[in-house]
């Protein structure tokens, strides 16, 4: 059968087998198998399920405490202690006449006692305690699965950063290589107008400390590359990501409004649906603190087995029903009752917090969206201008109608206009996923 996981782990497999010649091969990891190798391999994740699973078995546990409960027992003791001793005789259903003998009562003999017990008890009434117990388990399950869900998206958004920043590191690098091979052709430009005359000694070395001081950057472009790829590798749980290819991230992102994304996120956000089981889990707990104030009544039935050898021999029963009832603690009753009443109101609290935290958070996100928007528009124009500015002066400095200086602040406003556009396009990418993740819709389908 056709399994998603094994396919994506084979994947990762792959790459990592790859990584020595993996640049060389140029092979390229899309922004989509990113994020399928995050949620199979990054470890803070597993540990969020981890904790679900285990919130899970304590959920199981506390039903189990509903159901009747069955132990079986088995051991074996040797006395001579005279009271233990008669009355191990009349378990094994061995007195005798000569049993009743003082001096044999004062001084027995040692005798052996294998004892087997089976043994039911059966709560039957316990002021509603292993109920309240379940449901808060139950709740906090949830919550737990809830908390996971939210962990999911959380490191999918990081993916996406980590991603979406690797590959305009990578964009820098590339624009940074432009820049020097651009430099140096200015300074090859300055020393052939040199030799023309148009141009002057100080014109050559304005051109070479241009090329000096790209190739710097190119130094600072490559190692911030090499950052992201680390960065990357932590997120998607590898111990080293070599270089390779990253493709063109693509985030689908459907037009809509303010109002409507406020009025999804309490439906969507995985946390905010957290912090609700958390009230209802803290509701139930102090229901089942409260029971300790009613009677508490189990069902109890015994089998057992008594021998002087191994076996099911001498069997006798006992069947009754036990009650308790907490006359008097101390005052620790009323105590833990309003513990619990104070764990209520906190997590109700924190829920009303949370759902404020969650309006601030979707409003900053779409004002961030809408000026990263602008921001890209703009510094689109500006590149173009810069590019077209740059082109009419390098004609104009052929022609020994523009100085050198001048081109080369062109050819540095141009370079930076590069830089700013490509810092504007990926910071919109990460603005959309920021959105989704406030709004609680991030998930594996809106990347391409």
């Amino acid at each position: 059968m056709y399994s998603p996981t094994i396919t994506r782990r084979a994947i990762w497999v792959m790459l990592l087998c790859a990584a020595p010649w993996v640049s060389q091969a140029e092979e390229t990891l899309s922004l989509k198998t990113s994020i399928s190798l995050a949620l199979d391999h990054n470890r803070m994740l597993a540990v969020a399920e981890e904790q679900a699973h285990a919130a899970q078995a304590q959920a199981d546990a506390a039903t189990g405490q509903l159901m009747p409960r069955l132990d079986l027992s088995t051991g074996v003791f040797r006395t001579n202690s005279p009271l233990n001793s008669f009355g191990t005789k009349l378990q094994q259903q061995s007195v005798t006449a000569a049993d009743f003998n003082p001096a044999l009562l004062n001084n027995p003999a040692n005798i052996n006692n294998y004892l087997t017990r089976l043994n039911l008890t059966m709560p039957l009434f316990a002021g509603g305690a292993n109920w309240a117990a379940r449901a808060a388990a139950q709740s906090q399950a949830q919550a737990s699965v809830h908390q996971f869900h939210f962990h999911k998206q959380q490191l999918i958004y990081q993916t996406i950063a980590a991603y979406v920043q690797t590959r305009q590191a990578l964009a820098q690098v590339e624009a940074q290589q432009h820049a020097v091979r651009a430099a140096k052709k200015r300074w090859n430009d300055a020393k052939a107008l040199k030799k023309r005359g148009i141009a002057i000694e100080s014109d050559v070395m304005d051109a070479h400390v241009y090329v000096l001081r790209n190739q710097v950057a190119l130094a600072q472009a490559k190692a911030q590359y090499q950052d992201s790829l680390d960065n990357l590798s932590l997120v998607l749980g590898s111990t080293h990501l070599n270089a390779i290819r990253l493709a063109e991230p693509v985030i689908q992102f459907e037009p809509t409004t303010l109002d409507a994304l406020l009025s999804q996120a309490y439906t969507n956000r995985a946390d905010f649906l957290a912090l609700q089981s958390h009230v209802e889990a803290a509701n139930a707990g102090k229901r089942q603190v409260q029971a300790d104030y009613y009677p508490h009544i189990n069902f109890i039935a015994t089998q057992e087995w008594n021998s002087d050898t191994f076996g099911l021999n001498n069997d006798n029963t006992t069947i009754g029903i036990n009650l308790t009832m907490n006359l008097f603690a101390g005052g620790s009753s009323n105590a833990q009752t309003r513990a619990a009443e104070a764990k209520r109101i906190m997590a109700s609290l924190q829920l009303e917090n949370k759902r404020q935290q969650i309006t601030n958070e979707i409003r900053q996100a779409w004002r961030s969206l809408d000026i990263a928007a602008q921001r890209l528009q703009s510094e689109t124009e500006a590149l173009n201008q810069t590019l077209e500015s740059l082109r009419i002066k390098s004609l104009r400095q052929q022609q020994g109608l523009e100085k050198t200086s001048d081109l080369l602040d062109a050819q540095a406003r141009a370079d930076a206009s590069k830089v700013a556009y490509i810092q504007a396009k990926y910071d919109y990418m990460i603005a959309k996923a920021a959105l989704l993740l406030a709004a609680g819709t991030l998930h594996e389908g809106v990347v391409q």
